[in-house]
């Protein structure tokens, strides 16, 4: 590989590099105002508080809180008090108008806890057109509002114009839980197909869906430029225990799941500009025709206890692509499996700051170099983690690749790759002017076409005396210029 010619193309970051500033929400012109609520004032009325914080008997009744006094209309005192997101609850019928309405209400009150009819589809026909083209088929979110889905559908419907679903405004904060968010479709340059979340804007979303969102630009389902957490959450079956083995505690993890969203752009499922939180999720079967299958960080993003597989994207970052020097992404216990891109099957990371925790990289392709992991001029350190059964079918780099940048294995093992391309070589490790450090690291059993198989570099390395480089194939570091510490063969 010449690591001179590694494509280095990023129009598309310089063109939003100024979004994540303090002048960025002028220069794109990004709303920062609510939609019009033309006839939402009658509607808003039929959507009835519910009873207590559930609304037992469908809303249609005063009280069934627990202390008498929360069954009022709780909208606010009139010297203009307004009760936390937990106090009450607006139950909203099956009536997509009826849900426009009571968004336009908790907007205008700056508040609003909404509760949608269980299984519920509710089907959006229209969109919001607002000063700066950003399509959504709802009511820019620009207060503090929570959706408690009860398993209801939020949908674009198929014959409609291309919009997408939700939009957070400057000031917003969106809460959404148990709730399916599908057919979103933009095509405005800020992207997110579900979910537009601008500078200024928050978003959490708990124990929910998001699938078959498309955008034309970047971030199938969601495109972050503010903060946004994703979160999972515990279930439980009735059963006691006092560890944390499913078995015995009776619990197990109800995931959010992002899955089988496109964008033509970066991030098939989420693009990230600016602080994101993904804990117990999984994002999986997601397509990017650009980079990164299932996200692409450009921002800080930390991810927990996930699962990212089956992602595909067209030039580099089967799963993830971090783009720029902004870019720090933190993987702790979670897996990326199954996926493939041209560049990098499992993660690119491109001057950006990477770091693997106690994670699985395994059974990732790349149609040319870098099966599983890709460092390109940035840092990356690997800790208590597996890079796997990885492949490069043309190029080299079956597991991992460290090209001009700094890269720490420590207590890892990078085990089974392959490069069996007509210039194939190390299959395990591949080193092109970067400084590479081996810590308690096993390189074993990986296999190229040429020498060497386990550790190819152009300069020399780091390999402590509890590294072990044995059984790759078809030598371990032998064909390299320069001596390997602690490689024998």
């Amino acid at each position: 590989m010449n690591f001179g010619s590694v494509r280095r193309k990023r129009s598309y970051l310089a063109a939003i590099g100024g979004v994540a500033g303090a002048s960025g929400l002028a220069a794109i012109g990004v709303v920062l105002s609510g939609p019009p609520a033309v006839g939402a004032n009658e509607a808003a009325r039929q959507a009835v508080p519910a009873a207590g914080s559930r609304g037992g008997d469908g809303g249609s009744k005063d009280g069934g809180s627990e202390d008498g006094d929360k069954g009022k209309d709780h909208d606010g005192d009139e010297d203009g008090t307004e009760y936390g997101e937990e106090d009450w609850a607006r139950r909203v019928p099956c009536d997509s108008d009826l849900l426009i309405a009571a968004l336009v209400r908790a907007n205008a009150k700056g508040v609003g806890r909404l509760e949608l009819e269980p299984k519920c589809t509710y089907t959006l026909t229209a969109f919001d057109d607002d000063e700066a083209d950003q399509r959504s088929g709802l009511p820019a979110i620009l207060g503090r509002v929570s959706i408690e889905g009860n398993g209801a559908t939020i949908v674009r419907a198929a014959n409609a114009e291309p919009y997408r679903i939700f939009n957070v405004g400057f000031g917003g904060n969106l809460t959404l839980r148990n709730l399916t968010v599908k057919g979103g479709d933009t095509r405005n340059e800020l992207g997110g197909g579900a979910l537009l979340v601008q500078e200024g804007g928050r978003a959490t979303i708990k124990e929910s869906n998001l699938t078959l969102n498309r955008s034309a630009t970047g971030g199938g389902a969601i495109s972050n430029f503010g903060v946004t957490r994703i979160v999972g959450g515990d279930t439980a079956d009735g059963k006691h225990g006092t560890d944390d083995k499913e078995a015995e505690d009776g619990k197990h993890d109800a995931t959010t799941e992002i899955t089988r969203n496109s964008a033509v752009r970066d991030g098939g499922a989420i693009l990230n500009v600016g602080s994101l939180t993904v804990d117990r999720a999984r994002l999986s079967d997601n397509t990017s025709l650009d980079d990164g299958g299932a996200l692409v960080n450009s921002g800080v993003a930390k991810l927990s206890r996930t699962k990212l597989d089956r992602n595909h994207s067209i030039e580099e970052g089967g799963a993830i692509a971090a783009l720029g020097a902004a870019a720090i992404i933190e993987l702790q216990d979670s897996s990326v499996t199954g996926n493939s891109s041209g560049d990098a099957g499992g993660i690119a990371n491109d001057n950006g700051r990477l770091y693997l925790q106690r994670t699985e990289v395994r059974h990732n392709t790349a149609a040319d170099d870098a099966g599983g992991v890709q460092n390109l001029v940035g840092i990356v350190t690997v800790d208590q983690s597996r890079i796997s059964e990885n492949s490069a079918l043309v190029g080299q780099a079956g597991g991992f690749a460290n090209l001009g940048g700094t890269a720490v294995l420590r207590d890892s093992e990078v085990k089974l790759n392959r490069a069996f391309g007509p210039a194939g070589l190390g299959a395990g490790i591949l080193n092109i002017q970067g400084d590479l450090t081996l810590t308690d690291t096993r390189v074993v059993e990986n296999a190229s076409t040429l020498p060497p198989g386990g550790i190819s570099t152009d300069g020399p390395i780091s390999v402590d005396d509890d590294s072990t480089i044995i059984k790759n194939r078809p030598t371990n570091c032998a064909g390299n210029a320069v001596d390997v510490p602690n490689c024998f063969g």
